[in-house]
């Protein structure tokens, strides 16, 4: 599956930061396989278990200057470790935003919307 559209996700976000996974404090249990998995699918290529993660920031695009945030990834059909950077897209409730985390879309996309 693609990443959503950005302009959509975009307007959702309270921080647009660039940073760095500092640590993975947390991993919760691994999704099961959707329905209409095939029998003895695991969840991997489907979600992946939701986290709560340190990002290191070294810059703040939009939203409060902060050096840190630690933030919730949903289940989603990524997994963050430490070293994970580029744009991060973060609701108030301090949720990752986008399909794939900071993968989701380029740092020149999200600057170039940005500007918009």
């Amino acid at each position: 599956k693609p990443p959503e559209p950005i302009e959509e996700v975009l307007p959702q976000a309270t921080w647009v930061v660039e940073a760095e996974v500092a640590e993975v404090l947390s991993t919760g249990p691994k999704p099961p396989p959707p329905p209409n998995a095939k029998p003895g699918a695991t969840s991997v290529g489907y979600k992946s278990a939701a986290q709560q993660v340190k990002l290191k920031v070294t810059n703040v695009l939009r939203g409060e200057a902060t050096k840190e945030l630690i933030v919730q990834k949903p289940e989603a059909g990524y997994l963050l470790e430490a070293g994970n950077k580029g744009p991060f897209l973060i609701d108030a409730s301090k949720t990752i935003l986008g399909r794939y985390g900071p993968d989701s879309w380029s740092l020149e996309r999200v600057k170039q919307h940005l500007a918009h």
